[in-house]
């Protein structure tokens, strides 16, 4: 009886806590939902299932449902007043110390989704567990997904997915990482691809197919400039930067060249990115080294200042 007076007050406390985080997230614009695992998968493109068995997983790790996304927020606090009696049910069976059965999630890449037991998942992380018993279901998608998965990230898998299902590149060439960060630039390296089939076919006096195109892009572009950025070392200078974006900025900086009259090539563009880069950095460090310097001088100011005042008082009495 006294568990389960407990639970249904800590079910309506953390109804508030909810209450609070869901206006806080509105103030800040942002969003406190869980991940629907569908829509996931109508982005990330389902390729396979495997049972994993029963497992100790992270509640931390559990992003998303099969089915209640709108329960719970982000956090597993509960939304939804109507799941106060099972909610307070499960907390008290819980407080009694009564083992109860595994959860079932789904696992894609990092993230887990609840296929069932969401009470259960909503009131281990309100006592304050760390690990919950499960029944894991890994599944494979075409487009890898990470650990921080957010509206932003859907939308850039998205693109990713269109591009794959437009070139076949994953399937063509299984070695090809091609990811990148900002929306749009699947869009780019797709008309790059659509420009090499276009000189090849005019280069043989017919059209080459699709696919045909997609490898030798991949071959004769892409994988040249990325050996140059390897070579150079291009990546440590753009450290939140993936291969994809690397790509993007060494063949725009080749087309600008290319622009001013310089056959610079892959080489050329990728060493004046460096060089940029490298100029970039000296000022940066000069711009700090300035901030410390006014700091200190304002700091001196107002210690001397604070010192100096009494003493010019006292003269002038």
């Amino acid at each position: 009886m006294v568990e389960r007076i407990q639970a249904q007050l800590d079910f309506d406390a953390s109804r508030r806590h909810a209450f609070w985080n869901e206006l806080l997230a509105v103030l800040r614009g942002r969003e406190r939902t869980l991940l629907s695992f569908n829509e996931v998968m109508n982005v990330a493109k389902l390729e396979g299932q495997v049972d994993r068995g029963m497992q100790d997983i992270p509640l931390s790790q559990i992003r998303g449902s099969e089915g209640r996304a709108r329960d719970f927020d982000a956090t597993f606090l509960p939304l939804n007043p109507r799941l106060r009696e099972r909610w307070s049910r499960v907390e008290a069976l819980m407080l009694q110390g009564r083992e109860l059965p595994p959860i079932e999630v789904y696992r894609v890449g990092d993230v887990y989704f609840v296929r069932d037991g969401h009470h259960r998942v909503s009131v281990a992380r309100r006592l304050g567990q760390e690990t919950i018993r499960a029944n894991v279901i890994e599944v494979r998608t075409r487009v890898p997904l990470g650990s921080e998965v957010n509206a932003h990230e859907l939308l850039r898998s998205a693109e990713y997915a269109s591009f794959l299902e437009m070139t076949q590149l994953d399937r063509l060439c299984p070695e090809a990482r091609l990811e990148c960060m900002h929306l749009g630039h699947y869009d780019v390296v797709y008309e790059h691809i659509l420009g090499h089939r276009y000189l090849l076919s005019h280069d043989r006096g017919h059209e080459v197919p699709m696919p045909e195109a997609v490898v030798s892009w991949y071959t004769t572009v892409y994988r040249p400039v990325m050996e140059v950025v390897r070579k150079h070392r291009i990546a440590e200078h753009f450290p939140e930067w993936t291969e994809g974006d690397l790509y993007l900025a060494v063949t725009r900086r080749w087309l600008e060249l290319s622009y001013e009259d310089e056959s610079a090539g892959p080489e050329g563009a990728g060493v004046s990115l460096l060089h940029e880069a490298e100029e970039r950095q000296p000022s940066a460090a000069r711009l700090t080294m300035l901030r410390r310097w006014l700091r200190k001088r304002i700091r001196r100011t107002l210690v001397l200042g604070t010192v100096l005042t009494p003493r010019r008082r006292r003269r002038s009495s």
